[in-house]
């Protein structure tokens, strides 16, 4: 964890584009896409690029982050940021009714600076006329020739070239044999390996009229926020944490422990929907029975034990792994600690086969606060330790599948829900289009698996708001810091809810939409999401939530009631390949928790 390329934002390479051996078509509004393999009956799908990659307003469109200067931000060889002066490079594209290759053009200013700063020979290319550039994609790709110091020569291939279009939300992402500047391109080439005595670039320019064309080095905005401490910096390796008075919640999955010292086995699962599992001066309807829920069921203590409980069994899906366990390529998150695993499974039909309307769930599990808070709870933290083991897959390696038989197949990459969440989840409202519309709600992360097409992408998250905002929100919008994860690295994500004031007497409307949702990093705050509802309206148990139907209910104030953690591939379909998450260091509270001391 803190490698430099732990992160998408500091890594080599900046712009995504789909490489250059992958096949690509115009799709939609033109963006373009990878078209359905064709030994694959009809119908069929493709896979969308169109937001992926980096945009006019974006420097990474699927993470949401933005240029600071819709565009693309640069600098010039002074440093000066949006100088038109003193480019990297420049050269002069005479008018001309065909492509034009200039093979002279020195670039070694922006080599060489690139090699300075340690990542990203990437520029922003602008044209004072009508041009565009062959792209990687043609017989004449761009590329850089470097002489080295040390006397020997390579060749900077080029790794991207991607129009960046005004008055388009989509990328242009694989696009064809010409990248328009209109009015700019991204183009990336591969890093130096070493000091560099000179760099030239040959570069074939497509018709047009005559035009100057200049180059400067891409600087977008970086997430450099230092780290914010909490109350875990009192606590090396977590150890005591669960007695501080605002932890709800803590495991560490110390070496020597067992699965049921962390997930109740008593019983295989719980009917968390029936509402005669649940303790009726909740909703006002009996007296207190503290041998339901949340307490406990069927004399097995549930809220308040640091436990979680099986809501969904999913058969030996879930393990406790101790720190010397070597499979997965896993890495202990600290000596003496091992890590709840978790599998998700991979759909076994043939390539074209129908697999149902679902997925394939790796976990369904609560844990509950105690019922002194439950319902009542305005804002948590939630924070965890997470390690992704997924090796990355060529879209042409990739199975395409159907929901059912009659349907379109689409490739079976691995997308779903996934992380640690608060929630009030009612059978009216917290899952996706059930219920919903602020009668219910969820903190579940989204994931997707990015095929290796768009390699730098690694696993983009997001959180899945579909009930309280009808979309899903990114991780990247802080300087890129979450706009992608990586296999095989620890990161630690902190997930701060904040719910919208609740007007519990008023009509669906009449409560603000001031609800807040923090995403921190490695202790570092990478996102803030505002100006929605988790709430609203006044519970009514003869309306659209009728306690008669003996279904849970919304109540006391719609607050946060536990910790559910839901895994799966799907949603509509499942993917074809496994998929393996480690959480370590799990713990939930009322204040910031912060990495451990």
């Amino acid at each position: 964890m803190g490698q430099a390329d732990a992160y998408r934002s500091t890594a080599l390479n900046l712009f995504v584009d789909a490489r250059s051996t992958t096949a690509t078509i115009n799709g939609d509004f033109g963006q373009f896409d990878v078209p359905a393999r064709g030994s694959v009956a009809n119908p069929k799908f493709s896979y969308e690029l169109g937001k992926i990659g980096p945009s006019f307003v974006a420097v990474e469109h699927s993470a949401n982050w933005l240029w600071t200067n819709p565009g693309g931000d640069w600098i010039n060889q002074s440093g000066t940021a949006q100088a038109t002066g003193n480019p990297h490079f420049t050269f002069s594209a005479a008018a001309a009714s065909g492509s034009t290759t200039y093979s002279s053009v020195n670039i070694s200013a922006g080599v060489s600076a690139a090699l300075a700063r340690g990542k990203w020979n990437a520029y922003i290319v602008r044209a004072s006329g009508a041009r565009g550039i062959a792209t990687h994609r043609t017989a004449t790709p761009p590329r850089v020739q470097v002489a080295y110091t040390d006397g020997s020569t390579g060749t900077l291939e080029c790794l991207a070239c991607v129009p960046l279009v005004s008055g388009s939300d989509l990328t242009r992402t694989g696009a064809n044999a010409e990248a328009l500047i209109n009015p700019s391109v991204a183009l990336e080439f591969q890093m130096p390996t070493k000091a560099v005595s000179s760099a030239t670039l040959t570069i074939t320019m497509t018709a047009g009229s005559a035009a100057t064309i200049n180059g400067y080095l891409a600087n977008p905005p970086v997430n450099n926020a230092g780290v914010t401490s909490g109350v875990a910096a009192a606590y090396p390796g977590d150890a005591g944490l669960k007695n501080h008075a605002s932890i709800l919640f803590a495991q560490r999955y110390e070496d020597g422990t067992t699965l049921g010292d962390y997930v109740i086995q008593n019983f295989s699962s719980v009917d968390t929907w029936a509402l005669s599992n649940w303790d009726p001066e909740l909703f006002g309807t009996g007296a207190a029975n503290p041998a339901k829920l949340p307490t406990a069921h069927n004399g097995v203590p549930i809220a308040g034990t640091h436990k979680w409980f099986y809501k969904q069994n999913t058969g030996n899906t879930i393990t406790l792994v101790n720190s010397s366990y070597s499979g997965d390529n896993f890495q202990p998150v600290a000596p003496g600690l091992g890590a709840m695993r978790i599998l998700i499974p991979k759909e076994t039909v043939a390539d074209g086969g129908s697999v149902g309307y679902g997925g394939q769930t790796g976990a369904d599990i609560w844990a509950l606060f105690p019922k002194a808070v439950a319902g009542l709870l305005n804002e948590t933290y939630v924070r965890f330790f997470v390690r992704f083991a997924f090796t990355p897959k060529l879209l042409a390696d990739t199975k395409m599948v159907r929901s059912e038989a009659s349907t379109a197949a689409s490739y079976a990459i691995r997308e779903g829900k996934w992380g640690l969440g608060t929630h009030h989840w009612t059978f009216f409202g917290g899952n996706n289009n059930v219920g919903g519309e602020n009668l219910g709600h969820t903190n579940r992360l989204g994931f997707r698996v990015h095929p290796s097409d768009v390699g730098l992408m690694g696993l983009q998250s997001y959180v899945h708001s579909w009930d309280m905002l009808k979309y899903d929100m990114p991780f990247g919008q802080m300087g890129g810091l979450g706009a992608g994860f990586y296999p095989n690295r620890w990161y630690c994500i902190e997930v701060r809810k904040r719910l919208n004031t609740w007007n519990s007497t008023g009509a669906v409307g009449s409560s603000p939409s001031d609800g807040l949702m923090e995403v921190f990093i490695d202790g570092r705050l990478a996102a803030r999401h505002t100006g929605w509802k988790y709430r609203d309206g006044r519970l009514d148990y003869t309306g659209e939530t009728p306690i008669s139907m003996g279904k849970l209910v919304p109540f006391r104030q719609m607050g946060d009631m536990g910790l559910a953690l839901n895994l799966y591939n799907g949603g509509v379909k499942g993917a074809d390949e496994e998929m393996v998450m480690f959480f370590a260091q799990v713990a939930c509270g009322t204040q910031y928790i912060g990495m451990p001391g």
